[in-house]
């Protein structure tokens, strides 16, 4: 395994929108989203997305950006061959390095400005943080597989989705992850039900996966949802996708004005 630093304890709120595209990465972007999650595929709960449409990504939006490795729409890897491919795609990943273009505006939703803070590198070379991946086999998260791909990259940062509540015990699978040093994330919905049972998880879950490391609360959040969970659990990083998007359905593109929503009710660090 890897050993990269350990991410640092939060105390700032941040707001991952997802981004299936170009335009929806720039439309998060301008209502001021803190990071972005690259996946394709909504309606299948996120899968790989295309190198190409990563580095313009990365190349145009300069925001943190992590890459969702899942070639199916359930939490299974079939077979080895299968597992080789996602590894060859992470190795990719880790590898895509552009040269930001910080002066240059492009036509989505009237131009794009790089944050203040950064306006004056306008040849900052740009990479993937990280990747969003996990998979499921014989009802436990499979940390095998999980290694492999982490060796395959180990200079990439990894948060495991929600395969983790996919498992017959979320709490055990968290604290296994905390023997990994790359896996700093971990995103979990809190499971269905009245908000107050979703606190009450999330705060299980907060606590197994330990202080060291950052819970992300995400998986069919509303906006209403927001200020208690982030009042009651503690959690400081905020994952959303249909609830930022118009219309609020998997086919629906990223809307600035639901993000800068979303951004204000949190009081995420936004990029503005």
């Amino acid at each position: 395994m890897n050993t990269l630093s350990r991410e640092a304890p939060r105390t700032q709120i941040e707001l991952e929108v997802i981004a299936c595209s170009l335009d929806d990465a720039v439309e998060a972007y301008h209502g001021g989203a803190s990071r972005l999650e690259v996946t394709v595929r909504l309606d299948q709960a996120g899968l790989t997305p295309p190198l190409d449409m990563v580095r313009e990504i990365i190349q145009k939006v300069p925001l943190p950006v992590r890459v969702m490795l899942r070639d199916r729409p359930d939490f299974s890897v079939d077979g080895n061959a299968k597992l080789d491919c996602l590894n060859r795609k992470a190795v990719e990943f880790a590898a895509l390095s552009v040269k930001a273009k910080g002066n240059e505006s492009i036509s989505c939703s009237g131009g794009l400005r790089p944050p203040k803070s950064r306006r004056s590198e306008s040849a900052a070379t740009m990479q993937v943080e990280g990747l969003v991946t996990g998979h499921v086999k014989d009802s436990r998260l499979d940390l095998a597989a999980l290694d492999k791909i982490i060796s395959a990259a180990p200079s990439l940062r990894v948060t495991v989705h929600h395969a983790i509540e996919a498992t017959s015990d979320p709490i055990g699978t968290l604290r296994a992850l905390r023997t990994f040093p790359n896996v700093d994330r971990a995103l979990v919905s809190g499971g269905v039900g009245r908000i107050e049972e979703r606190i009450e998880r999330l705060l299980r879950l907060r606590e197994a996966f330990g202080p060291e490391r950052s819970l992300i609360a995400g998986g069919n959040l509303t906006l209403e949802m927001l200020c208690p969970l982030r009042d009651a659990t503690g959690i400081r990083i905020f994952h959303l996708g249909r609830a930022v998007r118009t219309p609020e359905k998997s086919g629906g593109r990223v809307d600035s004005a639901k993000v800068r929503m979303a951004a204000d009710l949190l009081g995420a660090v936004t990029n503005l």
